[in-house]
Formats: structure tokens, sequence, C-alpha cells
């Protein structure tokens, strides 16, 4: 996908993503409603946000593929994603510092611009997606593309730069409530702008995943394998 489309148009989208595994997928859920039901929800949220991916790079000059760890984990994703999705191990230790090594891997390839984004957020639809494209794909060279999450993080990170990937995420306290304030600073500091488009919300907590099923039930057509993998968990629990 990446060699056959990539231009110097075109916005790189890196998928940061884990395999599905119980014991280590989404630990802070899985303390309130079991390991073996956290992993199948975890496998759940990533076919969604790569369908939505998928979708996007349909419609949009948007080029997608995963990036993933632990290193054991390749043939467990490609199974989940198919042989569509190029699959790149990245682990540099940190956090900040693996998201660096893949902004820098996707504007080597895609100079226009490079997003990266988690795989637990089922409700970012291939809308939000092309959004994000678009908006960093007509911005300057000094321009940021961010996409909140409601814990006070953010769902995905786009650069036009390898300086703006290295102002930007350097170490931090990384899944604190201070990430988005301390990146908007440092993008301050750096006089890079930014522009910061609709919130989105991860799962990471019961109550996290109590307001997505209050969502899914408001909209039929999202998150196809979200919606199956929560009822067949209340089947199971019946």
């Amino acid at each position: 996908m990446m060699a056959a489309r990539k231009g110097v148009d075109w916005i790189g989208l890196g998928l940061m993503c884990k395999p599905p595994r119980p014991g280590t997928s989404k630990t802070r859920l899985a303390a309130s409603i079991g390991p073996d039901a956290a992993a199948r929800l975890s496998r759940a949220f990533l076919e969604d946000c790569a369908r939505s991916a998928g979708e996007a790079a349909a419609i949009a000059r948007l080029v997608p593929q995963a990036f993933f760890r632990p290193e054991d984990g390749r043939q467990e994703l490609a199974a989940i994603l198919g042989q569509d999705w190029p699959l790149t191990f990245a682990d540099a230790g940190d956090l900040g510092a693996t998201m660096i090594e893949v902004l820098a891997y996707l504007l080597a390839e895609c100079p226009a611009g490079a997003m990266i984004m988690g795989a637990d957020m089922p409700l970012m639809g291939r809308g939000a997606l092309v959004e994000a494209a678009e908006a960093l794909g007509a911005s300057g060279p000094d321009d940021v593309v961010i996409v909140p999450s409601a814990d006070g993080g953010y769902c995905l990170l786009g650069v036009r730069s390898l300086a703006a990937a290295k102002a930007l995420c350097a170490p931090m306290a990384w899944s604190t409530p201070t990430v988005l304030a301390e990146t908007c600073r440092r993008a301050n500091e750096a006089g890079l702008a930014i522009r910061t488009l609709a919130a989105q919300r991860d799962i990471d907590e019961l109550a996290d995943l109590d307001w997505l099923k209050a969502e899914l039930a408001l909209d039929a057509t999202v998150a196809p394998s979200t919606r199956r993998a929560i009822s067949e968990l209340a089947t199971r629990a019946s």
C-alpha cells in the first residue's frame, strides 16, 4: 500500500497498535470487566479504527499503515488487519521516542505530512480522518493538527516536519491529563501553529465503556466490530 501510493502530496497515517492479548490489553478496563473481555474489545476497537482508516484512504490522499509492538505480535495483527495493511515494528522504548520514529518514517515516504493515531477510538470515523488529512495537507510547514481526547490527551497528531515531531514528542509524563496542555505549550514555544479538530474519546476506563454503549445506541451504523463484541460479551454474561 505505501510503496504503491506514496507521493509528494499524500499524507501518511500511522495506526499505533498492539496485539489484543488478555493480561496486556486495556489493563485499566480489564480491572473492571476482566482480561478476556478487555482483549476482545481491544480487538474490536482495532478493527473499527482500521476500517475507518481504510475508508478514509479511499476518498482522501491518505496512506495508512500499522506500527506495532511487541515484536512477536506481527502474525496476530496480520490476521486481524489483513494483507492490505503494511506492518512495521516500532518500539524505541519511550512512547515519545517511538512516536518520533514513526513520524520520521512516514515523512520520509509522504513529505506532505504525517499523522499518528491510537487504535482504541472506535468512533473515530472516516470523516474525522479525512478532515485531519485535509487540514494537514492544506497547512503550512509549521502547522500541527491535533484531535484531542476527552481525558486530557490526544487521539491523533499530525505534523509537517520532523523538527515539529521532535519538539512535541520529547519525553513527558505520558498517559496523564496534562498531555494535551503540555503539547500545546511546546508547540507555542517552538512557534508551531495548532489546528485543533473535534475531540474524540479513547476507551480506557469503565466510564468510557458506558459512554460508548450510549453512543452506539444513538447510531446503528458506526463501529460494527465494537457493537458486535459488546453484544457477544453481554450474551455471555447473561
